[in-house]
């Protein structure tokens, strides 16, 4: 399971819908009319808890899912890219956290360039220039999910 999340809307829906049915049929044999409208109100919120955990736990993209979904709307992106070429800058990044994450982005980012460029980019079109937002991007949401503190950027 990924640490950063993920949007599942149909996982989500879907459990709800199911969850909230139940719950009503549930709740109206038990109790008649007011249960019915009590169990399906549970019924929902049950059921959308459930099937965001479900969807969460059978999507294999892992963290890089969370970036998918929103790379296009980040300050950075560039038109004329596509995910072919930013997820190798996301991928990058989360791997490096594992390796130098206990040292600020600042401070391994020559190592990072380094490896970028050593690395013909891992497949990107991205220069360095413009895939060091989206490694640090991933830094950054990493840190956030991990509760590290020490890595955001000094007060100017």
């Amino acid at each position: 399971m990924s640490i950063l999340r993920k949007d599942h809307v149909v996982g989500t829906g879907g459990a709800a819908l199911a969850g909230g049915a139940a719950g009503a049929a549930i709740g109206a044999v038990v109790a008649g009319p007011p249960g019915m409208a009590v169990g399906g109100v549970v019924g929902v919120a049950l059921g959308a808890t459930a099937g965001d955990r479900i969807a969460e736990a059978r999507d294999r993209r892992e963290n890089l899912g969370h970036f998918e979904q929103i790379y296009q709307s980040m300050p950075y992106y560039r038109a004329g890219h596509d995910w072919h070429d930013y997820a190798p800058a996301y991928r990058y990044g989360l791997e490096t956290y594992e390796k130098y994450g206990t040292q600020s982005f600042a401070d391994s980012e020559s190592s990072l360039q380094g490896a970028w460029e050593a690395n013909a980019r891992f497949g990107s079109r991205l220069s360095w220039l413009e895939a060091r937002p989206a490694v640090e991007h991933a830094w950054r949401s990493m840190d956030e999910a991990l509760g590290k503190a020490e890595h955001e950027p000094r007060p100017r």
